[in-house]
């Protein structure tokens, strides 16, 4: 870990700063295959991300939907169209990442610009959108996907359905919305949860019981 993935993961606005005043360089220096900009994100340190924006972190398309760039989204589709299916270095798909971090809207610009909603990271989390959605509790983006054909029953890492992404969340409505769409309750993943199993993993109870009492 360097310096400055280090500072950031402590949230540390002062020594980011004191770095940068150092070597301004460092803002645009990958970590493995993740640039200083989407780590903070990672890490939860949005306000670390915008500062490192600041500082002048080159943006991509992946990194401005994470963020909620819209104006610079907008700009970076109409210079380069083919930027919409385009991954970031570590492998996650503009869509995918706009959902997983909360931008709405933004996840909608690219799907009605035409991103492909079944597109998975080209890594070992295969995270799609629908898995995204599912993890961020956005039930409206969720049906847009699925609306738009995206696949209830798409497997992620540990072969993960959206379903068991739902349990992890107690979230028995998104549950309800991906059953109707017709998402597999029998499903289990790699390691032979299923959705009530893995509810009680994550002390989602209720989730359990309800879905038992289907």
């Amino acid at each position: 870990m360097t310096a400055l993935t280090d500072a950031i993961r402590n949230g540390d606005a002062e020594a980011i700063e004191t770095l940068l005043d150092a070597e301004p360089e460092l803002v645009s220096e990958m970590e493995g295959n993740v640039s200083p900009l989407l780590f903070a994100l990672y890490h939860g340190k949005r306000e670390l991300a915008h500062l490192l924006l600041d500082r002048g972190a080159p943006l991509s398309i992946g990194e401005a939907c994470a963020l909620g760039e819209r104006e610079r989204v907008e700009g970076l589709l109409t210079a380069d169209p083919a930027s919409l299916e385009s991954r970031t270095p570590d492998g996650f798909p503009p869509l995918g990442l706009a959902v997983f971090f909360g931008q709405p809207e933004i996840a909608r610009l690219l799907i009605e610009r035409g991103a492909d909603v079944s597109a998975a990271a080209n890594n070992a989390l295969r995270v799609a959108p629908v898995h995204a959605a599912a993890a961020a509790c956005d039930r409206d983006t969720m049906r847009l996907l699925l609306a738009r054909g995206a696949d209830p029953n798409a497997r992620q890492q540990l072969d993960y359905t959206p379903l068991h992404g739902a349990a992890s969340r107690g979230d028995i409505e998104m549950a309800k919305l991906l059953i109707d769409a017709g998402a597999d309750p029998a499903a289990r993943g790699a390691d032979g949860m299923s959705p009530p199993e893995v509810a009680r993993k994550y002390d989602q109870t209720a989730f359990a019981e309800w879905f038992e009492s289907r």
